[in-house]
């Protein structure tokens, strides 16, 4: 423990030129107890924290230092805010490290691994910058199921900014519960402002490993009909050898899902290969970014920021109009999301932002409807979702499917880096199931040429 309350209790008492034995008196309290706060032997009970800490607020208020020109409920506000941020680290580490009585433990329940998982998570987020790493060797959705996508949320709820996740499944369960898998993966994807996520084959005869950090790692005895067993650590040298093992593994086996950078998607033509494609799934969390009228296209290519991404935009507008609008593609659209775009403008061209004005946007869309006219396999759906939505659209990002391959972009807060790809014909597999399930639900609604310009 870093003792950072007593070191903010410390600092706010020679601020104030404050003795231990003038505290104590105020709060009603032995001098021991002010000591054994101040050196990191004792914290305040969780019971009373609120008031004490609320206490020496009081206190301090009353006790200005030098300088401090707040009036007296700033000033309560930020002794509280101080003490406050200060005792929860250390009671987070305190209840992380209560789990442990030895180099390695035994847990027996999934609940002991849910809640042990929680803490460590929790108390990454207060040794770190916003940053947490997870790996594990074998499938993590199944073993904490739906609680796996709670943790997530609560990590984004906690403020974390970028979340690395590896982990391995085996290829036949994501063919036999495509759902399930790609539901999980789009939620967290989609869910966090950051992930980067890699999955990777998982093999039977390799150890089940889970490390967290620097902080926990974790290795799963067995896991049959609810029973769990598994023994764990929070040894630095134990977790550094897990680590390396893990590492090692993840590292050698054979690719299901992978981060990507946009830019190394521009220089290997991902993105031009797929709009090239003769059969294309896209499902856009976003304005349709695609088959944009030519004299939009100039634009973009005018105000291009570099050579690079102009010969980019060239080679696009050339597959738009020679390509895409003649492939067959199943387009799904919100319908929030295209009156956003009507009434702002604002849409994402290979990763760049770029502003409409109205008369454009309207043009793109009439074009989009012109398209539908002349080629009826290009088909766009439409989610009312003003409605309620099944629990994996909530948070849905965008997703990019072809003969080949399969992309995933969360870009729900505008252009970002956040991309997620694979060529895996298993997973690519899972997610068409997953796109063309998602066609047949009740919310999901095909529109003609007409009905996309009634929104005009």
């Amino acid at each position: 423990m870093n003792n950072l309350f007593g070191k903010s209790l410390r600092s706010q008492m020679e601020k104030a030129g404050i003795k231990e034995s003038e505290l104590a008196d105020a709060l009603s309290y032995d001098t021991t107890y002010i000591s054994k706060w101040i050196n990191g032997s004792k914290l305040p009970s969780v019971r009373n924290a609120e008031r004490i800490l609320g206490q020496m607020a009081d206190f301090f208020a009353d006790h200005p230092g030098k300088g401090d020109t707040a009036n007296r409920e700033r000033r309560w506000q930020n002794s509280f805010k101080e003490l406050k941020k200060a005792y929860d680290s250390d009671s987070s580490y305190l209840t992380f490290q209560s789990h442990s009585n030895n180099q390695m433990s035994f847990l027996d329940s999934p609940k002991m691994l849910i809640d042990l998982t929680r803490d460590a998570f929790m108390q990454a987020l207060e040794n770190s910058d916003g940053s947490i790493s997870v790996m594990a060797t074998f499938d993590l959705f199944r073993l904490y199921s739906g609680e796996f996508k709670r943790l997530m949320q609560e990590l984004h709820e906690a403020g974390v900014k970028r979340v690395e996740l590896k982990l391995a499944l085996f290829p036949e369960e994501l063919a036999e519960d495509y759902h399930f898998y790609a539901a999980n993966i789009l939620n967290i994807i989609g869910y966090l402002d950051y992930i980067e996520m890699s999955i990777v084959c998982q093999k039977p005869e390799q150890p089940h490993i889970l490390v967290i950090d620097k902080l926990l790692c974790v290795q799963v005895l067995w896991n049959m009909q609810g029973e769990l067993a598994a023994v764990f650590s929070m040894e630095e040298k134990i977790i550094e050898r897990f680590s390396e093992r893990c590492r090692q593994i993840l590292e050698t086996s054979e690719k299901l899902l992978d981060p990507a950078e946009p830019e190394s998607l521009k220089r290997t033509n991902v993105q031009l290969d797929s709009y090239s494609d003769k059969r294309q799934w896209l499902f856009f969390n976003e304005p349709p970014a695609m088959l944009f009228p030519e004299d939009i296209m100039d634009q973009f290519i005018k105000e291009a920021k570099d050579e690079a991404y102009a010969s980019y935009l060239i080679k696009l507008k050339n597959i738009f109009q020679k390509r895409t609008c003649k492939s067959n593609i199943d387009l799904v659209l919100y319908s929030s999301m295209i009156n956003k775009y009507l009434s702002d403008g604002d849409v994402s061209v290979g990763n760049v932002s770029h502003h409409l004005n109205e008369e454009q946007t309207r043009s793109h869309l009439a074009y989009l409807s012109e398209v539908m006219k002349t080629n009826p396999d290009f088909a766009i759906y439409l989610i009312r979702d003003t409605v309620v939505l099944s629990e994996e659209l909530r948070n849905c990002p965008s997703i990019f499917i072809d003969s080949y391959s399969l992309y995933i972009e969360n870009s729900k807060k505008g252009s970002n880096d956040n991309f997620h790809i694979s060529m895996d014909p298993r997973m690519r597999s899972a997610f068409q199931q997953f796109f063309e399930r998602m066609l047949g639900q009740p919310y999901c609604t095909r529109l003609t040429a007409e009905d996309l310009l009634r929104y005009l």
